[in-house]
């Protein structure tokens, strides 16, 4: 509490002399780093007090698999950001477990890892790509069931990726394997509604109301909708956007 205290008084004296920290003319993009960064050595003090350490620990189990990785492209903890718990955590060594679907950090003494609980989970940042929480209520959304989500296309309309990987067991030669495999659903939100959609004549299907010239569009990019689903989903929803700004 006494750092919390410190750190109110600090930002305090900033915000009502600017000569604490420069001039009266100092540019206010650094005043406002210095805040931010007198806000972050808070956070950085608080170490294992902090509210980003209250899962459970999670267990590693990727050596037991003979093929693949349970993990969002990598198998190395890496920086990323994450609305946990009403706060915003930045730069924190994470992997996300997809067959699970949970969110795994390093804990601060980096001797074990934590699994954050999913709940308080509203958003996070890994490897560039932006996932968020959906499903909790399922009267509004639908067939979209509870977990996290990467947004492909943020427009008018959205478009959503539920990435799933399983386990299976296989038995050669009187020994267990376990290999993993992926899969992908993909949700359109449109009118409050999310569409799932599967193929190009599913997306169009929930874009029918306007006319737009999305075929011109696939073919000068070269992208074929079969090859590159992702690719082709997102371009037909930014000609969609476009011709109904």
């Amino acid at each position: 509490m006494r750092i919390l205290q410190t750190i109110l008084i600090l930002l305090f004296f900033q915000a009502a002399n600017p000569a604490f920290s420069q001039e009266q003319n100092t540019d206010s993009a650094l005043v406002a780093g210095q805040q931010k960064n007198t806000i972050q050595l808070y956070y950085n003090s608080l170490d294992f007090q902090s509210g980003l350490y209250n899962g459970s620990e999670y267990i590693v189990y990727v050596h037991l698999l003979k093929d693949g990785h349970p993990y969002l492209d990598t198998t190395t903890l890496t920086n990323g950001t994450v609305f946990y718990d009403g706060m915003l955590y930045s730069n924190v060594p994470m992997l996300y477990d997809i067959v699970k679907d949970e969110l795994i950090v390093q804990h601060f003494n980096k001797v074990f890892h934590i699994q954050l609980v999913q709940s308080k989970v509203d958003e996070f940042n890994f490897l560039g790509r932006p996932f968020v929480h959906l499903g909790r209520d399922t009267t509004k959304q639908g067939n979209v069931k509870n977990g996290f989500y990467e947004i492909l296309y943020d427009g008018q309309v959205k478009l959503y990726a539920k990435r799933i990987k399983t386990i299976q067991e296989f038995i050669p030669d009187m020994q267990v394997e376990r290999r993993v495999f992926s899969n992908n659903r993909y949700f359109i939100y449109k009118d409050s509604v999310f569409h799932e959609v599967y193929n190009q004549s599913s997306v169009i299907k929930v874009l029918k109301d306007k006319r737009f010239d999305y075929k011109q569009a696939l073919r000068k990019q070269h992208i074929k909708f079969r090859r590159q689903r992702e690719a082709a989903m997102k371009l037909v929803l930014q000609q969609y956007d476009n011709a109904n700004p």
